[in-house]
């Protein structure tokens, strides 16, 4: 599974939406969008602040 995939299923589970991740990381929503779709990746700092909001690993996020 893609990070992508992982990203959004998990924060569809906690029940967030893509404004909610993007308020949070300081971004606009279609960045969120462009995560989900594989079309961009994260750095490795947004990446990490995912993964502490969403309360889940960073590894688990990129797959590991």
């Amino acid at each position: 599974m893609s990070f992508g995939k992982r990203l959004t299923e998990v924060r569809k589970n906690k029940g967030f939406s893509q404004e909610d991740l993007a308020k949070h990381l300081g971004t606009k929503s279609p960045v969120i969008g462009r995560y989900e779709r594989d079309e961009m990746k994260p750095s490795i700092d947004t990446a990490n602040k995912l993964a502490e909001y969403l309360e889940v690993s960073l590894d688990y996020l990129i797959g590991n």
